[in-house]
């Protein structure tokens, strides 16, 4: 089991090998305590295709975690789990 108070200040990359940023914040469901998303301090080159917010953050949904190693490995935002396309 992984805390996700843990996660702050990991690198993450796409399984790919895209460097995205480090993770500066989380956010989670409130009710369940879910994880939702982790907020990331973009470290530039366009943010993978993930969501970038006004501050420059980018948002990458909880669910695209594959693996937690020397980085926080995360699929790209079209890529499923199955390896067919998300929707847009």
């Amino acid at each position: 089991m992984v805390l996700a108070s843990s996660l702050t200040g990991n690198e993450v990359m796409t399984t790919e090998g895209t460097e995205l940023g480090v993770v500066e914040s989380i956010t989670m469901d409130a009710k369940t305590g879910d994880l939702q998303n982790l907020r990331l301090r973009a470290h530039g080159g366009g943010g993978g295709g993930y969501h970038q917010i006004d501050d420059g953050q980018l948002l990458v949904p909880a669910d695209r975690i594959e693996a937690r190693q020397d980085y926080l490995l995360v699929r790209p935002p079209r890529e499923s789990r199955a390896g067919t396309l998300d929707e847009p």
